[in-house]
């Protein structure tokens, strides 16, 4: 029998999974359950995840509706390494 050795979840982990959850069903109920960002490759309502504003090690970063964006992979992807493109993005569909 083999012995796996997983590493637990740390504070981070937990917070992100137990905020995932909220912002699953916020998003759920404005109707929004596709790409937000729809650019070039899009895959519409497939392999969704979500985008944040500031990167999830920056203190600025939040787990909420106004900090995040819903994405397929592609898009999310395109902006995760273009901060002017995110915030290009987040200016249109979250302004502040």
């Amino acid at each position: 029998m083999t012995k796996y050795n997983f590493i637990k979840p740390g504070k981070k982990t937990k917070e992100w999974t137990a905020a995932r959850s909220k912002l699953k069903q916020i998003y759920f109920e404005k109707g929004i359950t596709t790409c937000e960002l729809r650019f070039e490759g899009c895959v519409n309502n497939n392999m969704l995840s979500f985008a944040h504003r500031h990167k999830r090690n920056d203190p600025k970063c939040s787990h909420t509706y106004d900090g995040t964006l819903l994405a397929c992979i592609p898009c999310h992807q395109k902006i995760e390494s273009d901060r002017e493109l995110t915030n290009t993005m987040f200016g249109l569909l979250r302004p502040v």
